[in-house]
């Protein structure tokens, strides 16, 4: 009898076992945690995931705001718990309970941020972290105004390499067109020492050109001397190229009173989003060519925006951003991350591909503005958009 209880009692506990060990085997489990920008926490899954896996809430109390996702998964072996995001924005990740992952944003002041799926990736971005974002409207007025100003650091310049990257097996044959900024009549922003947008921007675009063109791409300029081209036909170029990516290159600029402060790498996405900081840029960038800006109706300016052209240039848009990031911090200290972020650029609302504008820097600064003019800060910027590519083709394709 005892020994047929015993029987009993192992085959319940195997069972128990057995379901317990089924029912985690349907639970997702989070395989990869990074942060590609400043902005962005992307979490990888085991598997194609729904947005009905997490739930979100906020806490707002005397310890500061926290912004918490909850995850019904379980957490992989070696997944960092803990990071750190821009603007003093700490997260934290834990097993909360068996089959739920926490994770927390900590700010020291109110943070908004918003959930995006992509298969069995899930990405969290910030839209606020501190700074002084607002909603305004490209089509509600277009202004010079800059966004609150940021500590500078001093950058000490190192010799730089040349490239021994490989040819890409993915991007074998891609076609890119690569967009410098103004040209010809327009200079674009003026810079330390009078050196001026236009000139910087193409010097980086040729460099770029050779990088990628050793890595097995296709690159063709909208223009490779000093040339005027409005915005309309440096996208059409790009569609009758039938390009795969459309890559338009500046540098940021602010008025002198403000020059010191100001400083940063950051790459743009086309969408109708209302920033301060994206209608701001958009508005030095905007301004050359009138013309072309009353060529696009509100509705038609919309209508440009595909919604899977629009995932796929943010893609595009951490990548390269995460690339001259770490190009440029290897060989000088102090690099700013100013983000990834979306804003309505007229140069990229014909694209009928995935499109990104960049800003290299703040041309205007001390500090940053002579190393644009630096022909080995413009090789580094120029291996750092070519290793985001590869990485956009790698992930993509």
């Amino acid at each position: 009898m005892n020994w047929c209880r015993a029987k009993i009692f192992r085959l319940l506990l195997g069972g128990l076992l057995f379901l317990g060990s089924s029912l985690l085997a349907e639970v997702p489990k989070i395989i990869d945690l990074s942060t590609p920008s400043a902005s962005h926490l992307k979490i990888r899954f085991d598997r194609p995931i729904a947005s009905s896996l997490f739930r979100n809430f906020q806490i707002n109390d005397k310890n500061g705001f926290r912004d918490v996702y909850d995850a019904s998964a379980i957490l992989g072996v070696g997944i960092p718990k803990n990071l750190s995001l821009g603007e003093g924005v700490k997260l934290r990740i834990a097993q909360n309970e068996a089959t739920k992952v926490r994770i927390v944003l900590d700010s020291p002041s109110e943070i908004k941020s918003q959930l995006r799926i992509e298969g069995d990736e899930a990405l969290i971005s910030l839209e606020g972290a501190g700074s002084n974002i607002s909603v305004l409207s490209l089509f509600e007025g277009i202004t010079s105004e800059t966004k609150t100003p940021s500590a500078a650091s001093a950058n000490s310049p190192k010799p730089t390499a040349t490239s021994t990257k490989r040819p890409s097996i993915q991007g074998a044959g891609k076609r890119i067109v690569l967009d410098p900024g103004h040209g010809g009549k327009d200079c674009g922003a003026q810079g330390v020492d009078g050196v001026c947008e236009k000139e910087v921007v193409l010097s980086v675009a040729k460099y770029l050109s050779q990088e990628l063109t050793t890595r097995g791409y296709k690159v063709f300029m909208t223009r490779s001397k000093d040339v005027f081209i409005n915005l309309r036909d440096r996208t059409k170029f790009a569609n009758d190229k039938e390009a795969d990516l459309f890559i338009s290159i500046h540098a940021n600029a602010v008025p002198k009173d403000k020059a010191s402060k100001m400083h940063g790498i950051e790459t743009y996405f086309l969408s109708n989003a209302r920033s301060e900081r994206a209608k701001n840029v958009a508005a030095l960038e905007n301004k050359d060519d009138i013309e072309t800006m009353n060529y696009f109706s509100k509705q038609s300016f919309l209508n440009t925006i595909n919604s899977q052209r629009m995932i796929a240039s943010n893609k595009l848009a951490i990548d390269i951003q995460f690339g001259m990031l770490r190009q440029a911090r290897e060989k000088f200290e102090g690099i700013t991350d100013g983000g990834v972020r979306e804003g309505p650029f007229w140069v990229l609302a014909g694209a009928l591909m995935p499109s990104v504008l960049l800003e290299l820097g703040y041309i205007t600064h001390p500090t940053e503005g002579k190393r644009l003019a630096q022909s080995s800060y413009q090789k580094l910027l120029a291996q750092g958009i070519a290793d985001g590519v590869d990485g956009y083709f790698e992930k993509n394709f």
